[in-house]
């Protein structure tokens, strides 16, 4: 995709998961494509029922598309240091300008009901409107009960179970069963304002709803936020960018971030590889607060973290890789089987049966991102450390030896996965400081012995000597992208000979340029995947520590691109056609850019006393 100037409309029934932009409120987003379709958004919050989705069904899953008639070019840009979305359409007859967002005021949007706020503006020429309003809550499975009624000031939707109203700078035309449909003329100077909200039985006057005032408060909240951050390095319009999506994807009341705020955009098109990302993941909770760090941002990452272990009495008996956003346990799988799937990708999935799993990592990245909150945040307290702490160390050591599913989630069988015995190695080693720093020498003692029974087998069982590399688990001789993390981690050195033969072993195995797969193993899954970007971050990250500077700026380089217009990124890419897969946008790839672009950042300001060992 040209990342500047684009062509409208669209011309298929799917657009690129690229092709969109996100706006949100920090307790849900809408995804707007380029040529002003929402076509994605699941209210109040991130994991509710969506009331668009033609993401995923084109005809059945509902839209709400604003944009003006004809064919033309459109410019798609976040206003600066914020998250609020301006769309700029022009052809020879007219420009016309659309400005999305979802309110944020400050110290009122926790208790706000969600807005969606769209300001269509003619500031050149003349133009028709194309108004085209498809609710379908409930995952688009209450159409048939669904009432829709017309109002002085709008109208409003009512289901079973939501209630939502559309209020208007003009009056709404074209009203049908199914919702509102119309176009209008557009004038040079016109400015009209439609709002949507959520949680309402009768629409107000649009004038009640305040857009101006909330536009300008949420561009200062953002603002604001972005005003706070530390960084200094290089890339840094990318690395805000990334940081803002990040805080677009963390559910203000709680703190926790969701792993993406879709659900089963596919991994491969037309294959089965679709799942539900709208929950928070332990480790990408951790993982965020080391980006946050890097940032200069203080409690966010940890308070998620904090909020989860005071809020649960027996959380270290059953932890979980990940929860609702709320912290909720109970997450079952579901297949919404009237639903065709992106691309007819299906099937569609919402919950994640991977809540159950057995995910040995979870138990380092938790006691990590505590470590961190000891040392720099929050604190650990006494109380945490015997509640939580000490009981999870000891669950490490009675759980390490033991096979589990792993980082990728592996849904066919347990295994022994060299990434997760690193990580309980981790999560001890943490425990242990954090044993150290609240006077508990005797406890650090007895997790070290088993510290070091851990490093030796995953020496010794998790290294292929036919390979030269460390590989994915005990029983096989596949290799795996996470262990890419091993140094950044503090597992092994990144000057270590065995790490550096691992890295060229896994660009030259799972690479395809500067993309990596994160695996190349059967999974009991049918068709491939695509490149999983934050491997591509890792490798960048690990190369600068290793000392190959070059190598990792032209490798961090060449990941950018895979960026869309707007700076956002997917979870995969298709490394035949640079176009995004799965779930978007994903905060594990701006988690890892961000990470990268400060170690690449470490490495070059360290140059004047090291050389560049890039062969």
């Amino acid at each position: 995709m040209d990342k500047g100037v684009l062509a409208f409309p669209i011309g298929s029934r799917y657009k690129p998961i690229e092709s969109y932009g996100v706006i949100g409120n920090k307790r849900t987003v809408c995804l707007v494509s380029y040529d002003g379709s929402i076509d994605w958004c699941c209210l109040p919050d991130f994991d509710s029922a969506s009331v668009f989705a033609s993401i995923l069904d084109w005809e059945k899953g509902g839209h709400w598309l604003i944009r003006p008639m004809g064919e033309g070019y459109v410019r798609q840009r976040y206003v600066e240091d914020t998250n609020v979305l301006l769309t700029r359409y022009y052809n020879s007859d007219y420009t016309v300008e659309v400005t999305d967002f979802m309110p944020i005021v400050e110290d009122e949007y926790l208790k706000a009901l969600p807005e969606i706020h769209r300001i269509v503006r003619c500031v050149r020429g003349s133009a028709k409107l194309i108004f085209d309003f498809q609710p379908r809550p409930g995952y688009a499975r209450h159409t048939a009960n669904m009432d829709l009624r017309v109002h002085r000031s709008g109208v409003s939707v009512r289901t079973h179970t939501d209630e939502l109203v559309l209020s208007s700078t003009r009056r709404l035309e074209g009203v049908g069963q199914g919702g509102v449909k119309f176009t209008a003329p557009l004038e040079k100077g016109d400015r009209e304002v439609f709002v949507l909200s959520y949680g309402e039985a009768e629409p107000r006057a649009v004038g009640e709803y305040e857009t101006a005032e909330k536009l300008r408060e949420t561009k200062r909240f953002w603002r604001d936020w972005v005003g706070e951050l530390k960084y200094s390095g290089a890339w840094r319009k990318q690395v805000v960018r990334s940081a803002l999506t990040l805080n677009l994807l963390t559910y203000m009341p709680t703190g926790a971030i969701v792993a993406a705020p879709t659900t089963s955009l596919p991994e491969a098109v037309g294959g089965e590889r679709n799942w539900d990302y709208r929950f928070s993941w332990i480790r990408d909770s951790a993982f965020s607060l080391w980006a946050f760090h890097v940032l200069g941002v203080r409690g966010m990452g940890e308070q998620y973290l904090h909020w989860l272990i005071e809020n649960n009495p027996a959380l270290d008996l059953q932890l979980q890789p990940l929860y609702t956003v709320r912290g909720e346990a109970h997450i079952p799988e579901e297949i919404l089987e009237h639903l065709e799937g992106y691309m007819g990708s299906g099937p569609v999935r919402v919950g994640n049966a991977a809540s159950k799993q057995f995910q040995q990592d979870v138990y380092g990245t938790i006691l990590d991102a505590l470590y961190f909150s000891a040392k720099h945040g929050k604190g650990v307290s006494h109380e945490t450390y015997y509640r939580f702490v000490k009981p999870l160390a000891n669950l490490v050591v009675e759980n390490w030896p033991k096979p589990g599913n792993g980082i990728w989630e592996f849904r066919d069988r347990l295994r022994h996965f060299v990434y997760s015995k690193v990580w309980c190695y981790i999560a001890l080693d943490r425990a242990s400081r954090i044993a150290l720093y609240l006077g508990h020498p005797e406890d650090a003692a007895a997790w070290k012995g088993v510290m070091m029974k851990i490093r030796d087998e995953v020496l010794e069982k998790g290294w292929s000597g036919r390979k030269k590399a460390f590989k994915m688990d005990y029983e096989s001789d596949e290799l795996d992208a996470a262990n890419l993390l091993m140094p950044l981690v503090g597992f092994i050195s990144a000057k270590d000979e065995r790490f550096k033969s691992t890295v060229d072993s896994t660009m030259k195995e799972l690479g395809r340029g500067v993309l990596l797969y994160r695996y190349r193993v059967e999974d009991g899954l049918r068709g491939r995947e695509g490149c999983f970007l934050v491997c591509s971050f890792w490798l960048a990250a690990s190369l600068a520590r290793m000392g190959r500077l070059r190598e990792a700026r032209r490798v961090f380089s060449k990941l950018l691109k895979y960026a869309n217009h707007l700076g956002l990124f997917s979870e995969e890419v298709d490394p035949d056609t640079g176009s995004a897969l799965g779930n978007f946008p994903q905060a594990f790839s701006h988690m890892g850019l961000i990470v990268a672009a400060e170690e690449i950042n470490k490495a070059s300001r360290s140059r004047g006393g090291l050389r560049d060992t890039e062969s």
